[in-house]
């Protein structure tokens, strides 16, 4: 059940993140326009064994930039250790990084993940990672087809 709670607190906060990030009118994409952001989002936190290296945090930040962004189906990354200023009271800080990748859809997130620079990330890192604790989350941001209800009662 805690496990449950927490993943779903991870995911919140991370998909949060994520979309405020990408959602940003500044973020240009390489081949889509801002306004029509790639919809599949692949989402992974990371916490490392007790015996990890000290800065294998930030070797799994910096690699994911380095080797997954040239990936020719990754639209956007953005890969982090937790910040230092977060919700209050919901944000979670016990993981040591996490990755957040839009694609455009479910064939790019696999091209990504069968990629030779992402078996080169697995390899070189997977090693200093619990798998246990390991979430992985994908999923497609999906805008509402009719009116928000709340918002349809509100407004008469």
């Amino acid at each position: 059940m805690i496990r449950k709670l927490l993943a779903v607190g991870v995911l919140a906060t991370v998909g949060v993140a994520c979309f405020a990030a990408f959602s940003r009118s500044d973020v240009k994409f390489a081949t889509a326009p801002a306004e029509k952001a790639p919809p599949y989002v692949h989402v992974v936190v990371f916490y490392l064994n007790k015996d990890a290296p000290k800065e294998e945090a930030d070797a799994l930040v910096a690699d994911a930039h380095e080797l997954l962004q040239g990936i020719p189906t990754v639209r956007e990354l953005r890969a982090g250790k937790p910040a230092d200023m977060a919700s209050p009271g919901l944000s979670k800080k016990d993981y040591a990084a996490a990755l957040c990748v839009l694609f455009d859809d479910a064939d790019g997130l696999n091209t990504y993940l069968k990629h030779p620079m992402h078996l080169k990330y697995v390899e070189k890192h997977m090693k200093h990672v619990d798998r246990e604790k390991l979430l992985v989350f994908d999923f497609v941001n999906q805008k509402p087809t009719s009116k928000h209800p709340v918002k349809e009662k509100l407004s008469k």
